[in-house]
């Protein structure tokens, strides 16, 4: 069995029409996100959970739920499914409903145990049918290991591969760019895509959440510069190399890093708007450096309090292009990008800390 199904979050539509259109393109089920972080943390609700809950099963798609995971122990992973079940109490869904954790972000020391214990709770509190999620580097490189969580699914998301290399793998998210555009996956078994909504919404009482910690830790793929690093040491320790380090980090002069900064190590030049938060950083700073406000970043990312952020946080922008910035695109000159915005290349070069203006590269970002 190879049936197709994809999720979905508040960037998705919630009408009927759109989910009429991804079951018309080969979709048999839809995974929607209730929740992220915790009740005393981010306390984030999908504002379009219900309705595409509604909607997806008014078209006759198998519908289950999922949670995005950040927490930082046990004691928050248990936090954290709890507010994952209190609101999908909320919203009606049966005790059968498949309840997934949605674990991508290495914010804990044992990350096995604390995934483990975000299910057991669920499953504690009524939801019996649960599974995780994350990438298939997380599952290869050791920080979760898919045999260690039962007879649970795992839905593993493996892009540009022939093979997950995961034997055990129920699920297996193909493209982030599939049905409708957004992301799609393979159910191996039916789990995600067969079978009639029954049962029960769980009477079990959810208590409140324990008092703990929540610590911020830098977003996966990052590194935070050392004393007496290079940006050439840095990428051969990563495997890659001094130029696509300074074009994914924006670095005009790579012989200039500062100790404390926060470095993306992998991946290639994207358009794809982030930001590394990096010491002294605030968020209305950050908000006039690329021209958007505190208010949509906080929404954006979820911030429950804007005064707290930390050093090596993944912050996402709006839109396709920074409104005062600039991604270097092939047979681009500094002379050039200044031009178009009515700029000196000398100016660009200040702002952007461009030690030889005929270097820049593809990807770099450019602030105008």
């Amino acid at each position: 069995m190879r049936n197709q199904f994809i999720d979905v979050s508040s960037y998705q539509p919630d009408t009927v029409a759109f989910f009429q259109a991804a079951k018309a393109q080969g979709a048999l089920g839809v995974v929607v996100k209730l929740t992220e972080g915790s009740e005393d943390g981010s306390a984030y609700v999908n504002p379009r959970a219900a309705a595409q809950i509604r909607n997806a099963l008014a078209v006759g798609l198998r519908v289950s739920c999922y949670h995005f995971a950040r927490y930082t122990s046990i004691a928050d992973a248990q936090n954290e499914a709890r507010f994952f079940v209190k609101i999908a109490k909320q919203f009606g869904m049966y005790d059968d409903t498949l309840m997934i954790d949605d674990a991508e972000v290495h914010s804990a020391t044992d990350y096995q145990s604390a995934s483990l214990a975000f299910l057991q709770e669920v499953e504690a509190l009524g939801y019996k049918n649960t599974g995780i999620y994350s990438m298939k580097s997380f599952f290869t490189g050791g920080i979760l290991n898919s045999h260690g969580f039962g007879s649970r699914k795992i839905w593993v998301a493996g892009y540009g591969v022939t093979s997950l290399g995961i034997d055990n793998a129920n699920a297996w998210q193909t493209t982030d760019h599939g049905i409708m555009g957004i992301d799609t996956s393979l159910d191996f078994d039916g789990a995600f895509t067969t079978g009639a909504t029954a049962g029960t919404v769980p009477q079990i009482n959810v208590s409140a959440p324990q008092p703990v910690q929540h610590v911020g830790h830098p977003a996966t793929g990052t590194y935070i510069v050392q004393p007496g690093d290079t940006l050439s040491g840095i990428a051969e320790k990563y495997g890659t190399t001094c130029q696509n380090l300074a074009a994914i980090n924006s670095i005009g002069d790579p012989n200039h890093i500062n100790v404390g900064q926060v470095l993306k190590v992998t991946g290639q030049p994207t358009s794809e708007n982030t930001y590394f938060v990096q010491a002294g950083d605030t968020l209305s700073g950050i908000a006039i450096k690329f021209g958007t406000t505190v208010s949509d970043l906080v929404s954006r990312n979820h911030i429950a309090n804007p005064n707290v952020i930390y050093v090596g946080q993944k912050l996402y922008l709006a839109g396709n292009g920074q409104s005062n910035a600039y991604t270097v695109q092939a047979g681009d000159t500094l002379s050039g990008i200044a031009s178009k915005f009515g700029k000196t290349w000398q100016a660009l070069a200040q702002k952007n800390g461009i030690a030889n203006p005929n270097v820049i590269y593809v990807g770099q970002t450019i602030q105008i």
